[in-house]
């Protein structure tokens, strides 16, 4: 039998379980694969809605739970299913967190090229459902281009697998594309398989400061369109800069370009990366090699971190020439007296933006008028802005998804297709599928 908690909603157990205040009324925990189908066919008989939870790092995206859920808590179903290191493949359970997926891959000169914030929490499920994916992307691509095969319990508590063991061996739909970025809508994801990438042999950080945001965008522009492929392209500003350990001058604007390579193709990197930030004049030049890992896992966990969660998060898209707007947007909204901490990604046109409360936070009204005032400037540049975390007041006045993207509607039909009964994550997903 699985392991059973309180379903009391004063237990500390079910308390930390709980979706947006809605204690669940049971976290089951299942052991092995057995276990969960049976849960997953047993919820559906009842048609008990289940919410699958891997670390619980993004369970704040997502509306509210119109009803009580049971939570099925995926972190005993961790174990390594498979490695081939020399085919640069592995396969895990989607319990398994990152930071123990990095430490068994890291043996062999090996990694996922997925970089969620707080690995040591988050798991390879959630990270995949949730579509979470981090500065790593502007390499490696998009999480689903990672991903080479899937076992997933449907809703009706059977099992499907897609894809395999190797790189090239999908023939037709690949079918674990469907659940990555799901939320859980459509089942929960047993096991993922991943096409691996060495670990770079060097690395060096190129952290260049500038005195206004379009200096910054310049620079990243520059590296965006030129030969060098960057690890990653982050810009943040001074806020961020003090929260992960810098000591920015004034209101500065920063640009952090990640290399990695042997020893000559390093140096090029370097030496022409160099070159392109100093054409926009910064007031500060710098590589980091020794520190380099320690300062990125900052700046990815920034705004994720439980002990200092935001007030609010919202992440917004747009072309990549557009993102030096979009952050001029966000630096402009100021909500009660609280200014945003702003971290892009250039490279594809993403950036997250923070507000950190004080102890006289703002009212409701002001948080969703401010959402709506970022979306209807968005809307401008045709781009478009999730919520990512907001107080649950904020999430019964407001859309969280901005809206019902292009292609809703087959999105409903495979939700009615898959799970006819409403089970997996009911109404929490864009256009509350």
């Amino acid at each position: 039998m699985p392991d059973i908690r309180s379903a009391d909603p004063g237990d500390a157990m079910t308390d930390r379980h709980a979706v947006d205040g809605v204690s669940p009324v049971a976290v089951l925990s299942p052991s092995d694969e057995d276990e969960l189908c049976r849960i997953v066919e047993s919820a559906n008989e009842e048609r008990t809605p289940l919410i699958p939870w891997g670390g619980g790092t993004r369970v704040h995206l997502g509306n509210i739970p119109a009803d009580r859920p049971t939570v099925v808590d995926m972190s005993n179903l961790n174990a390594v299913v498979s490695h081939n290191y020399a085919d640069l493949t592995a396969s895990f359970q989607a319990g398994a967190t990152f930071g123990f997926v990095s430490d068994v891959l890291a043996q062999h000169g090996q990694m996922i090229a997925i970089d969620p914030p707080v690995p040591s929490s988050a798991t390879l499920g959630g990270t995949l459902a949730a579509g979470v994916s981090g500065p790593l992307k502007w390499h490696f691509g998009h999480p689903r281009d990672t991903v080479i095969g899937m076992k997933v319990v449907q809703p009706d508590g059977r099992v499907t697998k897609s894809g395999g063991q190797v790189v090239k061996n999908v023939s037709g739909y690949d079918m674990s594309r469907l659940h990555i970025g799901a939320l859980g809508s459509l089942g929960v994801i047993l096991e993922a398989g991943f096409k691996l990438t060495p670990l770079p042999m060097y690395e060096k950080t190129i952290l260049a400061t500038f005195d206004s945001i379009n200096a910054a965008m310049e620079a990243s522009m520059r590296v965006f369109n030129s030969y060098v492929t960057p690890l990653a392209l982050t810009a943040f500003d001074g806020r961020v800069a003090r929260g992960v350990g810098l000591e920015p001058s004034g209101d500065s604007f920063h640009l952090a370009v990640r290399l990695g390579g042997r020893p000559r193709s390093l140096d090029r990197q370097v030496d022409e990366v160099t070159a392109m930030c100093r054409a926009a004049s910064p007031s500060a030049l710098e590589s980091q090699e020794a520190q380099a890992a320690t300062f990125w896992r900052a700046l990815s966990d920034f705004g994720w971190l439980p002990e200092a969660p935001p007030l609010l998060n919202v992440r917004a898209t747009a072309l990549p020439s557009d993102v030096g707007r979009v952050i001029e947007i966000m630096r402009e909204t100021n909500i009660g007296g609280l200014e945003a901490s702003v971290v892009a990604q250039p490279g594809f046109g993403a950036v997250e933006a923070s507000w950190f409360s004080r102890d006289d936070a703002p009212s409701t009204d002001a948080l969703t008028d401010a959402i709506r005032g970022v979306r209807a400037r968005m809307s401008q540049l045709g781009g478009g802005v999730i919520v990512q975390r907001c107080p649950v007041e904020v999430k019964r006045s407001i859309d969280i998804w901005d809206g019902d993207p292009a292609g809703i509607e087959v999105m409903r039909r495979l939700k009615r297709q898959y799970d006819p009964n409403r089970i997996m994550n009911p109404g929490r997903f864009v256009g509350g599928i």
